[in-house]
């Protein structure tokens, strides 16, 4: 009987602890709807799900748009699609540009070197 508990218990704290670390990283584990953007002197606004990044537990950033006004857009990514991405608590490496990423509760910032006119990227989660 000891033979069967302690794999048994030894699976059960495995697993804990994989599900601990798994909500180290789920603060950007959503969908999100990009309301604002600037770059240097550049500044664009969007209204609630013209443009939506879903980033997943699978490294992957799904990007939906649903407005036609991105053609003249500065945007990183311009075309909906499926995009790999690398992603740690703060920060997200997107198509080889590393950004910081803050989340404050349903907002969520992506940054790369904005004191010097770097892109900034604001989005609101969207309810699911």
């Amino acid at each position: 009987m000891k033979k069967f508990i302690i794999p048994v218990l030894l699976v059960l704290w495995l697993s804990a602890c994989q599900k601990k670390d798994d909500k180290k990283q789920m603060a950007y584990y959503a969908q999100w709807s990009l309301i604002h953007f600037s770059k240097a002197d550049h500044t664009e606004s969007y209204l609630p799900n013209d443009i939506i990044w879903e980033f997943n537990k699978y490294d992957e950033l799904i990007v939906t748009i649903n407005t036609p006004d991105i053609a003249n857009s500065q945007l990183p990514i311009k075309t909906p699609g499926t995009y790999d991405y690398v992603g740690a608590p703060d920060v997200v490496s997107i198509q080889g540009t590393q950004y910081a990423a803050q989340v404050d509760i349903d907002t969520l910032t992506l940054s790369r070197n904005a004191a010097s006119g770097g892109p900034v990227m604001k989005f609101i989660r969207l309810k699911n």
